[in-house]
């Protein structure tokens, strides 16, 4: 079969040639609608990038340049068989991650780590045999813990916090963002009495920077904060009654069904909003991190990084901060 090429999907779309090839990757000089556009009209058509087209612009562009290969390697440090439940959106990420590679050519590699330092010495022997040079660092189980490689062998990006060893280019939610504009929303639909019951692991997750937020807006409105390691319905529903809450923001469908199982009636007794939910989530409004689109750019960052033979750890790490999405549900009252 005739292979889909970028002049087949520009002359389906009467554009420019040059117009699909900047969608394709993502141009900030496209305009987004564009993008969409040509994007739907390449999976329509079937188009798949040729790597081999790939490596050899990169060829051009570079005087000594590096072997291509067309796998990305995803690497972290739960094992395989590990229960991920409790972060959901490992999966989103995953997923956004998979497909966005499959329409740029390219194929995700996972690897597990284990706690040792042969692991990780197993693992390079791996992606040298396979000539993979991309590396995405994904969400880690066990945050802190440093991945050692040889990191000038490879293009690397990172995905949210958990890799604090090395300081690696990355790519998350806007966490600050989030949680700020998620406490506006809540004021601006009249409640006052606003509280934040925080799982201690979200907020070490990111950076820290989930309390930091309402700490920064709790200078004015003195909104009540506070974080647990293991969720007790009893504790929360005292915390609620203690602060004589009008809206608590919380994780999700738990504190929910404990607030219900209570006889408290949702929203006419007491709002509710999640500061983390996934984009599925059924049952409560707030913020949707879009972690599919945050796993779609580390693919596309670290393939930028590719083409361009940018291995190595980089002077002064970058950060790709990806806005939250609105998510309305029946938990709170109309604005």
């Amino acid at each position: 079969m005739k292979r889909i090429t970028q002049t087949d999907v520009a002359e389906a779309l009467g554009l420019h040639r040059s117009t699909v090839s900047k969608a394709l990757k993502g141009d900030p000089d496209v305009a987004d609608a564009t993008v969409e556009l040509v994007r739907s009209k390449a999976a329509e058509l079937g188009f798949v990038p040729d790597p081999m087209l790939v490596a050899l612009a990169a060829y051009r562009k570079q005087s000594r340049p590096e072997p291509y290969h067309a796998n990305i390697a995803w690497v972290s440090n739960h094992s395989r068989t590990e229960s991920m439940d409790q972060f959901p959106a490992f999966e989103d990420y995953w997923q956004g991650a998979t497909e966005r590679a499959r329409e740029l050519g390219y194929r995700l590699d996972p690897f597990w780590l284990e706690s040792d330092v042969s692991s990780l010495r197993s693992l390079e022997r791996v992606l040298a045999s396979r000539g993979i040079r991309a590396l995405i660092a994904a969400p880690q189980s066990t945050p802190g813990r440093p991945l050692d490689l040889h990191w000038e062998r490879y293009a690397a990006v990172g995905i949210g916090y958990t890799v604090q060893e090395p300081l690696l280019d990355r790519v998350t939610n806007d966490h600050f963002a989030s949680m700020t504009d998620l406490y506006e929303a809540l004021r601006l639909r009249g409640y006052h009495r606003v509280g934040c019951y925080l799982w201690e692991v979200d907020n070490d997750r990111m950076g820290k920077r989930a309390r930091s937020a309402f700490h920064s807006v709790s200078r004015e409105t003195k909104t009540p904060v506070e974080t647990y390691e293991l969720f007790e319905p009893e504790s929360f529903l005292e915390w609620v009654k203690q602060h004589r809450l009008d809206a608590v923001i919380c994780r999700g469908a738990s504190q929910l069904r404990t607030l219900l199982d209570a006889g408290i009636r949702i929203p006419e007794d007491l709002g509710v909003a999640g500061y983390a939910l996934e984009s599925d989530e059924p049952t409560i409004s707030g913020m949707a991190h879009n972690n599919r689109r945050i796993g779609a750019t580390a693919v596309e960052w670290v393939s930028n990084k590719l083409q361009r033979s940018q291995l190595g750890l980089q002077e002064g790490p970058q950060r790709l901060l990806i806005s939250s999405k609105w998510l309305e549900k029946t938990t709170l009252r109309s604005e």
